[in-house]
């Protein structure tokens, strides 16, 4: 399919060089006739004119120029019907003196400098039709070489692979195409990455735990070889990532060196990798170490905050701090804004309204909230709590020491003001990481 679409796309666009060109070849050829036949009627008339003068200085009688003048007449016609190779030979013979020869040659040159000019044009219009040839040669020389062609093959496969979960057979078969694809190349990172994660696959269905553990290890293998043909970037620390999962599942879901090795060194490329993040995680869950487990759910939050693991992430938060609240435990929740938010009275709006509430760094106009949240106006007035587990971007409370607070009444429902929704932002204030609370009374529409 990609080498039908690429064919099609290059005649296509070779239509756009070729059709003018033979457009205007046409246009050209039509203008060189036409000189040809305007030339020859000047050239009759000049001849007619050279016979009469003739037949008035005596030079020819009345039958002689009867005579000429009928087989001027006939060469016009003949050279008016032919094209430029089937000129007639006979337009010589109408030449009787030096007069009309100088006539003929000075006709002659003219048509010469035409035949020149057609050339030229000629050899204009078969350049732009050599180059369009010679343009896909090129382009699929050049992509055979630096192109990666192979991994657009692959992605047949990769799709294959992401509607084979829950089908073992499906997966098997994706392996056994995987496998054939690494032993033809085995420089091609993305065949070993699909090959460890269709093994992790199948790893879901195995009836026993040696099984289990047998597959881990072969997709721990691939995803090392692929990682070792990453240079140093997100790819190798997600690929990174993948391998620090496959060994700890092989070890039994229990940390050792040899992981925490591949943890450090997925973490130096790039410290908030999702897959090490979510092991830390579990690690310190399964430990118990809810605190720890806290920080990097924190992080994981950041990395995708309106997701519905975000959202899920953020109860576990609450719910563990409530455990370690009551266990007596010191919790650092960071900086907490806890927002009275009300509407003034008088206003009457929608109670399907989104209400939209964000902290925001006040140092640094048009970045993302360092926090938010969104209601509905049937909720107000209402208390609303925001702290590090409500970043909804790269950043969160912690991260700025000076802050403000909007609320937004959206008619659009989004959370860009629009002229008619209600704002209400407050001043900018310190945190000092610690708990402050903000009243704020929705009031004034957006101008």
């Amino acid at each position: 399919m990609f080498w039908v679409l690429t064919v099609g796309l290059l005649l296509l666009a070779s239509l756009f060089i070729i059709l003018p060109v033979w457009l205007r070849s046409r246009e050209e050829n039509g203008e060189s006739a036409e000189l040809r036949k305007e030339a020859n009627i000047a050239l009759f008339h000049e001849r007619s004119f050279e016979l009469e003068n003739d037949l008035s200085a005596g030079n020819l009688d009345q039958g002689q120029f009867d005579s000429l003048l009928i087989e001027l007449q006939k060469s016009l016609l003949a050279d008016t019907s032919f094209n430029d190779q089937d000129e007639p030979a006979s337009i010589e013979n109408f030449i009787v003196n030096s007069s009309q020869k100088k006539t003929f040659n000075k006709v002659s040159n003219r048509k010469n400098k035409k035949k020149d000019s057609v050339s030229r044009l000629s050899a204009t219009n078969l350049i732009p039709v050599i180059l369009a040839m010679l343009i896909p040669v090129l382009a699929y020389s050049l992509y055979d070489q630096w192109g990666y062609i192979d991994d657009v093959e692959l992605m047949g496969l990769f799709q294959r692979a992401l509607n084979s979960t829950g089908d073992p057979g499906e997966a098997q078969a994706l392996v056994e195409s995987l496998v054939e694809a690494t032993q033809a190349d085995e420089e091609r990172p993305w065949a070993w990455y699909f090959l460890g994660e269709n093994f992790a696959n199948l790893s879901m269905f195995a009836e026993s735990e040696s099984v289990r553990r047998d597959l881990w290890l072969q997709a721990m293998t691939a995803y090392q070889q692929s990682s070792v043909l990453f240079d140093e970037g997100p790819e190798k620390a997600f690929l990174l990532g993948r391998v620090a999962l496959a060994k700890y599942m092989n070890s039994g879901r229990e940390f050792n060196q040899e992981i925490l090795d591949v943890i450090e060194q997925a973490r130096e490329i790039n410290p908030n990798e999702n897959t090490i993040l979510q092991l830390l995680a579990a690690d310190a869950e399964q430990r118990e170490d809810y605190t720890v487990a806290i920080q990097y759910w924190r992080l994981l939050i950041q990395a995708n905050p309106n997701s519905a693991e975000a959202q899920m992430l953020r109860q576990k938060i609450a719910t563990e701090q409530q455990v370690l609240a009551a266990n007596g435990e010191e919790i650092d929740v960071g900086p907490i804004v806890e927002i009275n938010l009300s509407v003034a009275d008088g206003i009457v709006l929608d109670e399907n309204l989104r209400v939209f509430v964000a902290v925001r760094n006040a140092a640094r106009e048009g970045m993302p909230p360092l926090a938010a949240t969104d209601l509905r106006v049937s909720n107000l007035p209402q208390t609303i709590q925001l702290d590090n587990s409500s970043a909804v971007g790269p950043f969160n409370l912690a991260s700025s020491d000076t802050v403000y607070v909007s609320a937004l009444v959206s008619f659009a429902g989004v959370a860009n003001p629009q002229i008619g929704d209600y704002r209400v932002v407050s001043e900018n204030f310190s945190h000092n990481g610690q708990h402050t609370i903000i009243d704020l009374l929705i009031s004034e529409q957006v101008q």
